[in-house]
């Protein structure tokens, strides 16, 4: 009797799809946290600021053990990275199998929650060469996933995070698709994930992608202001959101997943470094987003969707790669003293507040390293040591159209060398340079912030000795 009931329902439930597509699981709002900076906060003070905020998921990119301890109980769901440096060390099913014993199984008997674990990252990058796609092979997605099978987490979903660049045909989303150059992995790739129940998941940058295709910069915004718009056949873009979304659904389709569930890993908009980056340009974009996501319409190949995606980031990140532009280090929502740089209402009900600003935070004492401005130094030296600086330190707001553009020449000296000796703690021997000397007068501009760094006892390790490099 039990056995013909669960059949009826099962048959019912296969009808219902049919009738009205898939079955989809409500969808989320995330945040990235990059930890690439010389202080970070303290996990704890993260979990804090996930909770007060009411933010239900993260992303993590270097799981270590001190961060996992502190999201245990706190139904805050993780999302953890197997990097590309780790992967090119795994030569046998156990390494995975004790990696993910050790970094999750042992963490959901804590409480922790986990969403996915991601293998590798961007494998498809154009600037990666096809000897160093490393993370591009399905064999590491199978073992990842025979492991967490292994410890009875069919929950726990395996994929891979790609960059738009990873398409072709950017011009109309009918006509996307996947370069050809990677397409025979990509789809290989595409079939095990969606064979295993995990969503294909899309990294967009739109200040990136306006500036790489040419489009008006108001097409990043939903708001858009001006008359820049892309018609394809019936369908008019007015936002790069859902002409990318709809360009990756169109690839997806030729490929034959047209029906792949699709997450949004990483998308914000920077606040310095390249033009149009800024703190009210970033408060226009996430406004514009929610209150588009918060009408669940989707897009015009998706319409009626609740699209799940993480916004990037909570923090800043001075020493992140710059592989991009300047502005891969102004992600953050939060400054890195912990004080919140624009409104943003991560509950989608288009409130006029800022985040709540972090708790626990301590600066280092207002000193700054500046360069005197005596002209008897030799200036070939000066310069030499202000390139030092800069390349030992953060920089990144000298970009063109940033907002330290306009140092005149003993400013941008005094700024370089501020950074290396606030990144280093205010070290004294790091101001040990050129003219440099140590002063308790601000030095900041009405646009140009000389920041002071903040006490941190957060260290940003991989874990265990065998994957500490990692």
């Amino acid at each position: 009797m039990y056995k013909t009931i669960s059949s009826l329902w099962i048959r019912l439930l296969m009808s219902l799809i049919f009738l009205f597509g898939e079955v989809h699981v409500s969808a989320f709002l995330g945040i990235t946290w990059g930890r690439s900076s010389a202080q970070t906060f303290v996990p704890s003070m993260v979990v804090d600021l996930l909770l007060q905020n009411g933010i239900s998921d993260m992303r993590i990119f270097q799981p270590s053990l001190n961060v996992l301890d502190a999201f245990a109980n706190t139904d805050i769901a993780i999302t953890i990275t197997l990097q590309s440096n780790y992967l090119a060390n795994v030569k046998e099913q156990k390494h995975i199998d004790n990696f993910l014993y050790e970094r999750v199984k042992s963490y959901v008997d804590k409480g922790v929650k986990f969403r996915y674990v991601y293998v590798g990252n961007e494998p498809f990058l154009k600037v990666t060469t096809s000897k160093k796609r490393v993370n591009a092979d399905v064999h590491f997605l199978n073992m990842t996933r025979y492991a967490l099978d292994s410890f009875n987490f069919p929950d726990i979903k395996v994929t891979t995070p790609h960059f738009t660049d990873c398409l072709i045909n950017v011009t109309k989303p009918s006509e996307g698709d996947f370069r050809e150059d990677i397409k025979e992995k990509m789809i290989e790739m595409i079939d095990y994930i969606d064979k295993t129940g995990g969503p294909f998941v899309l990294n967009i940058f739109p200040i990136y992608t306006v500036s790489r295709y040419g489009f008006d910069v108001e097409f990043s915004f939903f708001d858009n202001k001006s008359k820049f718009k892309i018609v394809d056949g019936n369908n008019i873009y007015k936002n790069v959101f859902t002409f990318l979304y709809d360009t990756l659904v169109s690839a997806l389709t030729k490929a034959g997943y047209g029906q792949m569930e699709i997450v949004i890993g990483q998308i914000g908009w920077p606040t310095d470094g390249y033009m149009s980056a800024s703190e009210e340009n970033a408060e226009r974009f996430y406004r514009g987003l929610f209150r588009y996501m918060a009408k669940k319409k989707g897009t015009p190949l998706r319409p009626n969707r609740d699209i799940s995606m993480y916004v990037i980031s909570l923090t800043d990140e001075n020493t992140n790669s710059l592989e991009y532009g300047a502005y891969m280090r102004h992600w953050g929502i939060y400054k890195l003293d912990g004080s919140p740089k624009y409104k943003i209402d991560f509950s989608m009900k288009d409130r006029e507040t800022k985040p709540t600003a972090a708790r626990g935070i301590v600066k280092m004492p207002k000193r700054w390293c500046v360069f005197d401005g005596k002209t008897d130094h030799n200036k070939t030296l000066v310069v030499q040591d202000y390139e030092y600086a800069c390349d030992d330190s953060d920089c990144s707001a000298f970009g063109a159209g940033a907002s330290c553009d306009n140092l005149s020449f003993v400013q941008q000296v005094s700024y370089a060398y501020n950074m290396r000796y606030q990144m280093e703690n205010q070290n004294q021997q790091k101001c040990n340079l050129i003219g440099a000397m140590l002063t308790t007068v601000n030095p900041s501009t009405p646009n140009c912030d000389f920041p002071i760094e903040i006490l941190t006892a957060e260290f940003v390790d991989g874990g265990s000795l065998l994957t500490k490099r990692f």
